[in-house]
């Protein structure tokens, strides 16, 4: 019998605990979102896809050979504009250009 009253007691010292905390989470949560309000922060609501296309496609549906190309494309891409950086990089800086970055040679 007393292991009964025991068992009943820990059981509601826990569901006291355990309610106590979530009215304080909750309260806590309350205070975040007038603080937000009050800051008036909005969340963004979607990302917007770095290469302007408003729909992309996932690469394991594409073809290999075009997803070959348009990487091949864009590495190319990267190249020159590394290039560029650094060519106006030394022009600043009063450097010399090197052989690597005339393109035509």
């Amino acid at each position: 019998m007393i292991w009964a009253a025991l068992i009943v007691a820990a059981a509601a010292f826990y569901g006291l605990v355990g309610w106590r905390i979530f009215r304080k989470l909750m309260a806590t949560l309350r205070e975040a979102e007038g603080a937000v309000s009050r800051l008036g922060l909005s969340v963004p609501a979607a990302a917007v896809p770095l290469t302007g296309t408003s729909e992309q496609e996932l690469g394991i549906f594409d073809d290999p050979t075009r997803a070959k190309a348009r990487y091949e494309e864009g590495k190319e891409a990267r190249k020159a504009r590394r290039r560029e950086h650094r060519v106006a990089r030394r022009l600043a800086n009063g450097q010399p250009r090197a052989l690597r970055d005339f393109p035509d040679l």
